[in-house]
């Protein structure tokens, strides 16, 4: 009963969304569900990369094996590009580049949200004691501050049938009611009864409720990062991609990734062979450079 009345609102687009709040009550974006035109496309493949967090080399040699795959590949990351990483600087500053020059796009995660609370703090007041593990931010601009305030919490891409999130999406509430908070911050739905609950809401405890992935009943397929204690994750129309670089998970060294070629969606090299001694070395040299 949940599920259908949830599915039911989500059909009716609300005439006047209501007021919405991110977790630390930070300024939203101007653009809080952005889309990605045919146009903008331009028949390029499209590559959806999961959380980088900061590991440049890793993340330099996935985009080199995109190119050799084909020459003018467009990316789009899930978020959590920055932070807990040995190069988040150079990480931020390679991926600002690229969406200047009109090769990628991007959403926002939960540590570009946790940076800009940092930011928006240290401009507040100038006694802001900032935290001894964000001392790296005093050596952004202010260009890199407007690129993290304008990412947004959702890329559509309505060619391919698509939508890129950082954490997750509550199953059957419409995008403009959905909680910025769960966007960035979820990986399980819980089911309450609607009448009496709240229907079905975004957590992010993995042990209550089920895999919101599970639960997504499409028709967009989702690309999304964030959950890497539960690694790849392919769902009939959600698929996870953070396989966990930063903690030497097994299975990539920044994350799996997809490509649409112009027909389908492939997994160009989820737990391959080839890259296997890639990503050994990549994951260990990460960790070696990595602060918690």
């Amino acid at each position: 009963m949940a599920g259908f009345v949830s599915w039911l609102l989500a059909t009716i687009s609300p005439s006047e969304p209501p007021k919405r709040l991110n977790k630390y009550n930070i300024p939203l974006p101007e653009c809080c569900h952005a889309t990605l035109t045919a146009e903008t496309i331009d028949n390029r493949p499209v590559f959806v990369v999961g959380d980088v967090h900061g590991c440049l080399e890793e993340l330099e040699e996935l985009l080199q094996l995109a190119k050799d795959e084909h020459e003018n590949p467009f990316v789009v990351f899930v978020g959590d590009m920055i932070n807990k990483g040995p190069y988040n600087i150079e990480v931020l500053r390679l991926v600002e580049q690229m969406v200047e020059r009109g090769q990628a796009a991007a959403v926002r995660g939960n540590h570009e949200e946790s940076i800009l609370r940092e930011l928006w703090s240290l401009s507040d007041t100038d006694r802001y004691a900032l935290p001894e593990r964000y001392n790296w931010l005093r050596q952004l601009t202010s260009k890199d501050f407007t690129f993290l305030q304008d990412l947004p919490y959702t890329i559509s891409i309505p060619s391919l049938g698509t939508l890129i999130v950082h954490a997750g999406l509550v199953p059957g509430v419409h995008m403009l009611r959905q909680s910025l908070e769960s966007l960035t911050h979820m990986r399980n739905i819980i089911q309450e009864e609607y009448f009496e609950g709240r229907g079905l809401v975004g957590t992010s405890k993995l042990d209550k409720g089920d895999p919101w992935g599970s639960l997504w009943p499409g028709p967009e397929h989702v690309y999304f990062g964030h959950d890497a204690r539960r690694s790849l994750q392919r769902w009939p129309k959600a698929t996870g991609l953070d396989t966990g670089c930063l903690y030497g998970m097994d299975f990539s060294s920044v994350n799996e990734f997809v490509v649409h070629d112009g027909s389908t969606w492939k997994y160009m090299y989820p737990l391959s062979d080839v890259l296997h001694s890639l990503q050994k070395h990549s994951t260990e040299r990460c960790l070696s450079q990595m602060s918690c």
